[in-house]
């Protein structure tokens, strides 16, 4: 799948914007408030209808107006399409070459990830962040999953509200938990051991296809916990009643699961580079892509903010030999100072192009 094409009208501080992409990987540069994170954006919410830093719809409406639209042409197995959002205050419109489609429909047809450095690292960020990220995946490739996430959630939030105003009384709530909690586990368990026989095999390969950046990831490895001590969830429930009743919710379960990339037995996040970082989060979005693809037959969209945060100069071209050998298509943004270095990597590979914004716009 590869996006065509994008125009954005009264979105943030854009009143129009119009850009084609002609290449698999595209950089977006510009300097600071030029637009680059807000087409990201426009992108990113094509997809999911919603932006990636969790904003209300109604911010993202140009101050002089009262809605926004996007468009976005897209191909996908030499099929053209074009999605269409139009968001008001008060109402939206979603169409589908110009039909009226719902958003899961819209988000299987042209699904996009989101990948934000800085402060939203994923390694660096909650767990429930990575827990979003894993289900994000797991929605698109167990889309029976998704209803018992949402069932999961609701008798969560029953069995916390009632520990809460202290009327916990064990029945019907502790067994349809117990009985969501072991199914969506399963789920998750179950895409988490896709998604990391994905990163082992791109690790592999980049022995022979990139060796240059080998020796700094080949002792990375994903680890994933369950969110509970203990096999059954039965037993821990029961064996934790008090202590749930004391703190007023639910302490353990699928809702506390999480994963850790390490190095050595050691997460990276506290004894890795800032290299080594955004690569290993890196890989873990491109066996992302990976899963699904193996899906559906074809890779997602990818979205990456600042990719070349805590990335030097050195490590800059082998980031984008990583890129372009993924053969996915990713738009990523960077600030104006990578521009001259990119331009000249792009020179020598035919799928990767920049895409200079603010300047004449």
């Amino acid at each position: 799948m590869r996006i065509e094409s994008l125009s954005i009208q009264n979105f943030r501080s854009i009143p129009l914007f119009n850009i084609s992409f002609s290449t698999g990987i595209t950089v977006i540069c510009g300097e600071n408030n030029a637009g680059k994170t807000t087409l990201l954006e426009a992108i990113y919410l094509s997809s999911n209808l919603k932006s990636f830093k969790n904003v209300p719809n109604s911010e993202l409406i140009n101050k002089s107006s009262d809605h926004f639209k996007i468009s976005v042409n897209f191909s996908n197995k030499s099929i053209n399409s074009n999605i269409f959002i139009q968001k008001s205050l008060k109402s939206a419109k979603m169409l589908y070459n110009n039909k009226k489609v719902t958003k899961q429909i819209i988000s299987s047809i042209f699904p996009c990830y989101s990948l934000v450095f800085g402060f939203n690292n994923i390694l660096l960020n909650d767990a429930a962040y990575r827990r979003d990220f894993l289900d994000s995946g797991m929605f698109h490739v167990e889309q029976e999953s998704r209803k018992y996430y949402l069932d999961y959630e609701k008798t969560l939030k029953q069995r916390n509200f009632l520990l809460k105003s202290k009327k916990y009384d064990q029945g019907i709530w502790d067994s349809q938990l117990i009985d969501y909690n072991n199914i969506l586990s399963s789920f998750r368990s179950s895409y988490f051991e896709r998604l990391n026989s994905e990163f082992s095999k791109i690790i592999d390969d980049l022995k022979t296809t990139i060796p240059e950046i080998y020796q700094d990831i080949s002792s990375l490895k994903l680890q994933y916990s369950t969110g509970w001590d203990g096999k059954s969830y039965s037993e821990y429930l029961h064996q934790n009643q008090n202590k749930d009743k004391a703190i007023g919710h639910t302490s353990g379960g699928t809702h506390r699961s999480d994963f850790t990339v390490t190095s050595l037995n050691k997460p990276v996040k506290e004894s890795g580079s800032m290299s080594t970082l955004v690569l290993a989060c890196l890989i873990i979005n491109l066996a992302k892509m990976n899963v699904f693809h193996v899906k559906h037959g074809f890779k997602p969209i990818l979205l990456i903010d600042d990719l070349f945060f805590g990335i030097d100069n050195k490590n800059l071209a082998t980031v984008v030999k990583l890129l372009v050998h993924s053969k996915g298509n990713i738009v990523l943004t960077a600030p104006n100072i990578y521009r001259d270095i990119l331009e000249n990597i792009s020179s020598n590979h035919k799928e990767f192009e920049v895409v200079v914004v603010g300047e004449n716009n």
